[in-house]
């Protein structure tokens, strides 16, 4: 939550802290409340202990990923230029490794004011209303990472971005973040052609399209939090998951799955979000500094994500993890038609751009 000025009797910082309680539903502060009983590590704050500057405005930003792993870092990032921009007028607590629970708890908690930032996913925001960004979660509807990008970058990604606004209801969109292809991973033997997905129980996002994907896959999607994955992996609860080689690699699935195949299903990407109700109480130099700082961010996560995954992936090979390659790519595209069916059709002008941006 926005917390006003330490020591400021009747200032503006105290004044808008209150605001922002009172717009607080019930539920928001049962969020937290719930959060922090359960368990929750502390924040840690941008910049150094000491400031020169004591902030007027603290914002709280939640991510499910760990400290070393290239999304906390952009998150860490973020937290620096937003102090650096506004001359140590606000600053940003990050609390990493799920500490505020996972995506659905995370939207429903800024819809309320209880959370301000939240680095969201495109396959979980399909919960949220559908917005347009869920059509960029769809399974091969991305090339590569340079089709992504040029997607993203380009002024149908800001109309796919401003849409979360319109449709996800409580939430605003601010930039976007690669965390890499997601590919699945399995325990007990390597996967390599939609055959050796048949009846496997597979670990996946709490997402109907995510959930889908898997099935159309001849696989059954078990929705387990993320945070209780590596727990799942071990007593054989699931027989594998997906993630991009970074997220693998950092929260150590590796360790008890070790057979990882690249078949690229989802290019989802990360959206740095802000809670609509936060927006509000913002002035306008407050969020034009909010604005820039996620345009760097997005920026700086450009330059990363190259060096982030090749990283991972040179790890993997000298912890002995068999990286492999999917066999007759059509295949697996081919048997995503089901999925395409009924989660593309509100978005077929749109994918086909999409599909045609070179």
């Amino acid at each position: 939550m926005i917390k006003g000025k330490k020591g400021a009797a009747g200032g503006q910082g105290e004044k808008r802290s209150r605001i922002l309680r009172q717009a607080l539903l019930p539920g928001a502060a049962f969020l937290l409340a719930g959060g922090i009983l359960a368990g929750w590590g502390g924040a840690e704050m941008s910049g150094k202990e000491d400031k020169a500057v004591e902030p007027d405005l603290v914002l709280c930003y939640g991510e499910v990923n760990s400290e070393a792993h290239i999304m906390t870092k952009a998150a860490k990032y973020f937290a620096e230029e937003v102090e650096r921009l506004s001359e140590g007028k606000i600053a940003v607590e990050i609390y990493p490794s799920g500490q505020m629970g996972d995506d659905a708890r995370c939207y429903r908690a800024m819809q309320m004011g209880a959370l301000d930032l939240y680095r969201g996913n495109s396959a979980s925001l399909a919960e949220c209303g559908n917005p347009m960004v869920s059509a960029l979660a769809l399974p091969y509807i991305f090339r590569d990472r340079e089709h992504f990008w040029k997607v993203c970058d380009s002024p149908l990604g800001q109309e796919i971005l401003d849409d979360i606004q319109v449709t996800a209801r409580g939430m605003k969109g601010i930039a976007y973040l690669d965390e890499g292809a997601r590919n699945f991973f399995t325990r007990e033997k390597p996967v390599t052609r939609v055959e050796d997905m048949k009846g496997l129980n597979i670990r996946m996002q709490l997402s109907g399209l995510m959930e889908d994907t898997v099935a159309a896959l001849g696989a059954r999607a078990v929705p387990i939090a993320y945070v209780e994955l590596y727990t799942a992996l071990q007593s054989g609860s699931v027989d594998g998951a997906e993630n991009p080689p970074v997220s693998y690699y950092y929260n150590k699935f590796y360790e008890v799955a070790p057979y990882y195949v690249k078949d690229g299903h989802t290019y989802a990407p990360g959206v740095i979000l802000i809670s609509e109700i936060t927006w509000n109480t913002l002035t306008e130099e407050e969020r034009q500094v909010i604005l820039e700082a996620a345009r760097r961010t997005q920026a700086y996560n450009r330059e990363e994500i190259d060096r982030a995954d090749n990283k991972a992936y040179e790890a993997l090979e000298r912890a002995g993890v068999q990286i492999l390659e999917p066999e007759d790519k059509d295949a697996w595209g081919k048997a995503m038609e089901p999925v395409y069916q009924k989660y593309g059709a509100p978005f077929l002008d749109l994918i086909e751009e999409i599909r045609q941006m070179r």
